[in-house]
């Protein structure tokens, strides 16, 4: 090897060190998931009004739940509270369950909110096609969102974090396709 041959490998080898020392001892931080997760309760199939262990999760997010007529229900905006045996069977299709205090939840919050996840969508960026969004009185926060065993609560509405949480837990659940099509504001509960 001649002279400028070896000068040449150990200036790439000086290159080589310099760039793992700048570039790969920093790893890039992984960004925290939105929620709080909850151990799997499964998904057993009950039948309408029948008893069952309490949920470990407010709103629940895995367990117990319907599978007939009512179950799963259609993906949409509801202006009455559905049961939980009821969106929990959506829930394992990989929806995401938006519930509200309507005694917390402003007037105009509630129309942002209802916009964003109706066609059309207020963000035409943003088009879920597995959410419910439906008012629950025993919420304590203003808003809470539930995906299978995780739940994240939200004393504000904040567009950002909403869409945040849909996209990191659409999906991510024992059965993540199937179930009905999105369709536009509910009048009743079914």
């Amino acid at each position: 090897m001649s002279n400028k041959g070896f000068l040449i490998l150990i200036a790439l080898v000086v290159a080589g060190f310099v760039s793992f020392a700048i570039f790969g001892g920093k790893k890039t931080p992984k960004v925290p998931q939105l929620g709080v997760s909850h151990p799997n309760q499964g998904g057993t199939h009950i039948q309408e009004g029948a008893k069952h262990p309490a949920y470990n999760s407010d709103p629940p997010s895995s367990g117990w739940h319907y599978n007939d007529a009512s179950a799963p229900t259609e993906w949409g905006v509801y202006t009455q509270e559905l049961a939980p045996e009821v969106y929990l069977h959506n829930e394992e299709h990989g929806g995401i369950v938006v519930t509200y205090n309507p005694k917390l939840l402003p007037a105009d919050q509630l129309k942002k909110l209802q916009a964003l996840f109706v066609p059309p969508y207020s963000d035409k960026n943003f088009t879920p096609s597995k959410a419910i969004v439906m008012p629950r009185a025993e919420d304590k926060h203003m808003i809470e969102l539930a995906a299978w065993t995780v739940t994240y609560n939200m004393d504000s509405y904040n567009q950002q974090k909403l869409e945040d949480f849909y996209l990191e837990h659409v999906s991510h659940s024992p059965e993540p396709t199937g179930g009905p099509t999105n369709t536009p504001i509910n009048e009743a509960a079914q």
